[in-house]
């Protein structure tokens, strides 16, 4: 038991399990471009539970990325892409929405989010 204990200190003084998957090579990777403020190619990315995951993001313009249910954030800008990086845990479909284009930022701003892709997670 005690070995368990200090097992779980370790982890969470590592920083959890974003620690772990940053070490990891990743077992899904998603190559997604937006421009004109549309997702280019398919809006859906479907992976496996447990899988570590990397969304590779390009973009025209500075962009606010969130992944909803797992809350990643990420912000793109041109010739600075983002990377969004996890492990999927939890499975089911998850939206990943824009909080705003250019300098513009939705959260109390009066402007609304813009889906740009699902995540699906699927059970082992």
């Amino acid at each position: 038991m005690r070995s368990l204990a200090i097992a779980l200190s370790a982890f969470m003084l590592l920083g959890g399990p974003s620690a772990f998957a940053a070490e990891q090579k990743a077992d899904a990777v998603a190559e997604l471009v937006i421009k004109q403020r549309g997702l280019a190619g398919k809006n859906t990315f479907r992976v496996t539970e447990g899988q570590i995951v990397e969304l590779r993001w390009s973009t025209d313009e500075t962009v606010e990325l969130h992944l909803h249910g797992y809350d990643v954030l990420a912000k793109a800008k041109p010739g600075a892409p983002a990377v969004m990086r996890f492990k999927a845990h939890a499975t089911g479909r998850y939206p990943v929405t824009v909080h705003g284009f250019g300098n513009k930022h939705s959260h109390g701003g009066g402007h609304s989010e813009k889906t740009m892709l699902y995540l699906e997670v699927y059970p082992k």
